[in-house]
């Protein structure tokens, strides 16, 4: 599981970073793989609003976003977003990063098209300020709310801190232990039980990738789909997700994993988990699975690119998928 912080504070080692900090370090006591996006850090310009992702499906502007901030959000089970107050709402630097996922939403509502990890992703919110007004987290939630529709994922909640001003004051609250161990068990726990299907090609770009997103639809979230591959490129391919789109599914930004990366994160497997090679005899050569866990199916490697090819291969892969779980 892959838990995603958004820092929006423009402070170094303030309070809010000192709250994510926390929630990140007991997802990983858990078992989650963490990472964190500072967005104050990160090399972004604002949204010009200039429509190209209502109408087309992407962000014209090439900065950091594209890389650092796209692809992360699209591969975390959980995103926490966590920004002091400022003016009743998130920081500037928050702001932009919210803004530039514009993009998601043009995807979601504009080509009407569905991320099949959208029963799964949860968004979580830690904010603190140094106020104590009725109203004073009012404006960060109902932000949040829309940043994480925008990218799919459920909005599951918020720890937020009044009167917390000057640096390391955070650290002082008696309760805030024992609140992030809740959140996170309470977050975390029921991804981590369910069943996994890992699915594995040569490559990663395609078979695998389009049989994970069919795992994660047709279950509605209840098993893990992961991808993989032996000797993965380093995206997946273009026709691949195009394919995948005229099914209505939204699998750009999606990442290309080697295998063992992907064992790593996930940790040990269990006799309800599943390997799933699709490929030649060939193709399997000096492949060495944990035993008893593997399933092979024969489907051929389409012409990269050829986008004909790639959905009859999709469409083979849609029915394993749906007699592998029953769906």
């Amino acid at each position: 599981m892959f838990v995603l912080g958004i820092q929006g504070s423009p402070r170094k080692n303030g309070n809010s970073n000192y709250l994510l900090s926390s929630f990140l370090k007991e997802c990983e006591v858990l078992g989650a793989k963490t990472d964190v996006i500072n967005s104050g850090a990160l090399d972004i310009r604002p949204c010009k609003e200039l429509i190209v992702c209502e109408k087309k499906g992407f962000c014209p502007i090439k900065d950091e976003m594209e890389i650092q901030g796209y692809a992360k959000l699209k591969q975390a089970d959980l995103v926490v977003l966590a920004s002091p107050v400022f003016f009743y709402n998130v920081t500037a630097q928050a702001k932009v990063f919210i803004d530039r996922c514009q993009m998601f939403w043009g995807r979601k509502y504009k080509l009407g098209l569905k991320d099949p990890d959208r029963f799964t992703r949860q968004g979580f919110l830690l904010s603190v300020a140094a106020s104590g007004g009725k109203r004073l987290f009012e404006g960060v939630e109902l932000t949040a709310k829309y940043f994480f529709d925008a990218i799919s994922a459920e909005f599951s909640g918020s720890l937020t801190y009044k009167k917390v001003e000057d640096a390391g004051q955070i650290i002082v609250r008696p309760e805030l232990e024992q609140e992030v161990k809740d959140a996170v068990a309470h977050l975390l726990t029921p991804e981590l039980n369910k069943k996994r299907q890992i699915f594995v090609s040569r490559n990663g770009q395609c078979r695998s990738l389009m049989a994970a997103g069919f795992a994660k639809e047709l279950s509605r979230g209840r098993v893990r789909g992961l991808a993989a591959g032996l000797e993965p490129g380093d995206r997946p391919d273009p026709a691949m997700i195009k394919a995948m789109e005229a099914c209505g599914l939204d699998l750009k930004y999606w990442p290309v994993r080697p295998l063992d990366e992907v064992l790593a994160a996930e940790g040990e497997l269990t006799d309800r988990d599943r390997l799933v090679f699709m490929g030649s005899p060939r193709e399997i050569q000096n492949f060495d699975p944990p035993p008893g866990r593997l399933t092979t199916w024969e489907i051929p490697r389409p012409d990269m690119g050829d986008i004909k090819s790639i959905e009859a291969v999709r469409d083979q892969i849609r029915k394993q998928v749906q007699s592998l779980a029953g769906f």
